[in-house]
């Protein structure tokens, strides 16, 4: 298998430029506390809302982290029985 090093070093740094760009060129709105919902007491909207505006940034990292990860699996599952 031949690798493309200046084409994969170009899409690296367009990722990381969309990452960061997406990061820094966000505003990012908070909550100062959790909404309460007394009709729901699990208060699932209340953790959507923290997850989406206070922990945004973690959340999008771990979907990173995972994405890369299922990414590798599926290439590590296919194998090089295909030659």
């Amino acid at each position: 298998m031949r690798i493309n090093r200046p084409a994969s070093l170009l899409v690296v740094l367009l990722f990381v430029a969309v990452v960061v760009t997406g990061i820094f060129g966000t505003s990012w709105n908070t909550v100062s506390e959790l909404p309460e919902n007394p009709a729901d007491p699990s208060n699932i909207e209340g953790i959507g809302m923290l997850i989406f505006t206070q922990y945004v940034v973690p959340f999008e990292v771990l979907s990173i982290v995972l994405l890369a990860s299922l990414i590798g699996a599926i290439y590590m599952a296919k194998g090089e029985g295909n030659r």
